[in-house]
C-alpha cells in the first residue's frame, strides 16, 4: 500500500471530525423551514408591536405558518411606495388613510381589517409660551381646542407631508376658518421637527407617537388631538389583493395572530409594558421608559373580532360603516390636503369601492382564532 502523506492524512481527519461534529438540521427546524410564509411590513409603532407580540408568542407557528416580520421606522406613504416599484415588497402592512389615499390609483391593494385608532395619538403642539395658549374654545364647537385666528395666522408649522400629522393640522386649522395658506409649512419627520423647535425656529408643530410623548416630555403643549379637532385616524391592514386572493387561509390566520395580540392589549395593556420595551430595543437599540409605554399603550385604541366583523359588515346591498368611514375621510381629506392630493394625482374612486374592502378574511380568521384561545 502506498503512503499517504502525513499532512494528508491529518487533513483528512480533520474533514472527518469536522463531519462528526456539524449539527444536523433538527426536525423542528426543517418543520420551520418548510412552514409557508407571509410577509409583513410595519412601522415601528404600536400596531408593529401587535404584529411583532403575535410572533414572539409563537402564534404564527401554532398555526403552522410564519410572520415574514419587517418593522420599518419610515412612514405609511413610503411604504406604500416599496410595494408600487415591487409588489412584492410585503404581502401585508398597516397604514393610515393618508398614505393610502396617495396610493388611490393603484387599486392591487385590500383592507381587510382595522389595525388600530390613532385619533388620540396625533396631536398638534406649541411652545409653552405661545399666544396661540391664550386663547381656548374660540369655536364653540370645539371648548377644549386652543388658538384663534390672529395668534395662527402666519405662524410656522413642521409636520411630514402626506400623513396623518398634516391632516390633523389641516382639521385643526379649519375649526378657526383657516387653511395651508394662512400659515407657513415646512415639511420635516417628527425628529427633525423636535430638533428644529429646540433650535428656536417655528411656533409650533403637528406630531404622533413616539414623537408625541417627547414633545410633552420637552415641555410643549398640545392644542389639539386628532380626535379633538374630529379628524378620524384609523389604521388599516392592507393585502396586496394578487397575494390575498391566492392565499386566502393565510391571509387569515395572520389576521388571528394580531387579533390575538389585539385580546391581549384590552386584557391589560399594563400588562404589556415589559413586552414593548422589548421590542422597542430590538429595534432602536434604546431602553425605553416604562412611563413612554404606558403612553402609548394607552393612546391607542384596539377592536377586537367582534368589533371588527360589526364595522366591515354588509347587508341589504348597504355600505359598511369601514366604507363610509373611509369615504368620508377621503373626502375630507380631499378637501384639505387639496394641494398634497393633486400632486400625487388622487382621486376618491379607486381605493375606496366596496371591492376593495373585505370581511372574508375576518370571518375565516375567527375559526383561527377560537383554535389559538384554546
Amino acid at each position: 500500500m502506498v503512503n499517504m502523506p502525513r499532512f494528508l492524512i491529518s487533513i483528512f481527519c480533520l474533514f472527518c471530525l469536522g463531519c462528526f461534529f456539524v449539527s444536523p438540521v433538527t426536525a423542528d427546524e426543517k418543520k420551520t423551514q418548510d412552514l409557508p410564509k407571509i410577509k409583513v411590513t410595519m412601522l415601528l409603532e404600536h400596531d408593529g408591536f401587535l404584529a411583532w407580540y403575535a410572533k414572539e408568542n409563537g402564534w404564527d407557528k401554532k398555526l403552522g405558518f410564519e410572520i415574514d416580520l419587517k418593522i420599518c421606522n419610515t412612514s405609511g406613504v413610503e411604504i406604500i411606495e416599496q410595494h408600487n416599484l415591487n409588489p412584492k415588497a410585503w404581502n401585508v402592512t398597516a397604514v393610515s388613510s393618508t398614505p393610502l389615499i396617495s396610493a388611490s390609483n393603484n387599486s392591487s391593494f385590500e383592507i381587510i381589517g382595522l389595525a388600530n385608532d390613532e385619533s388620540t395619538s396625533n396631536m398638534v403642539f406649541v411652545r409653552a409660551d405661545s399666544e396661540i395658549l391664550k386663547h381656548k374654545g374660540w369655536n364653540a364647537d370645539f371648548p377644549n381646542v386652543y388658538g384663534s385666528p390672529e395668534t395662527i395666522s402666519g405662524q410656522t408649522f413642521y409636520v411630514k407631508r402626506m400623513t396623518s400629522g398634516e391632516y390633523t393640522l389641516a382639521k385643526w386649522l379649519d375649526i378657526f376658518d383657516l387653511d395651508f395658506s394662512d400659515i407657513v409649512v415646512i415639511d420635516k419627520p417628527g425628529v427633525d421637527s423636535l430638533e428644529a423647535m429646540d433650535r428656536g425656529t417655528g411656533e409650533g408643530m403637528a406630531l404622533w407617537s413616539p414623537d408625541t410623548f417627547d414633545a410633552e416630555r420637552q415641555g410643549y403643549r398640545a392644542v389639539t388631538s386628532a380626535r379633538m379637532a374630529e379628524a378620524e385616524i384609523p389604521l388599516m391592514l392592507i393585502a396586496d389583493k394578487d397575494f390575498a386572493a391566492q392565499n386566502e387561509e393565510l391571509v387569515s390566520k395572520f389576521l388571528a395572530t394580531y387579533l390575538m395580540a389585539v385580546n391581549a392589549h384590552e386584557d391589560g395593556y399594563k400588562k404589556l409594558v415589559k413586552a414593548y420595551q422589548k421590542f422597542l430595543k430590538t429595534y432602536t437599540g434604546k431602553v425605553y421608559p416604562e412611563e413612554f409605554c404606558l403612553f402609548d399603550l394607552r393612546n391607542h385604541t384596539v377592536f377586537d373580532i367582534d368589533k371588527q366583523l360589526g364595522l366591515f359588515a354588509t347587508k341589504g346591498h348597504r355600505k359598511s360603516i369601514i366604507n363610509k368611514l373611509e369615504r368620508n375621510i377621503t373626502s375630507s381629506m380631499i378637501l384639505y390636503l387639496n394641494e398634497d392630493i393633486r400632486n400625487n394625482n388622487c382621486s376618491i374612486q379607486k381605493l375606496k369601492t366596496p371591492r376593495n374592502i373585505t370581511d372574508k378574511y375576518l370571518i375565516k380568521a375567527k375559526s383561527y382564532l377560537i383554535k389559538l384561545k384554546n
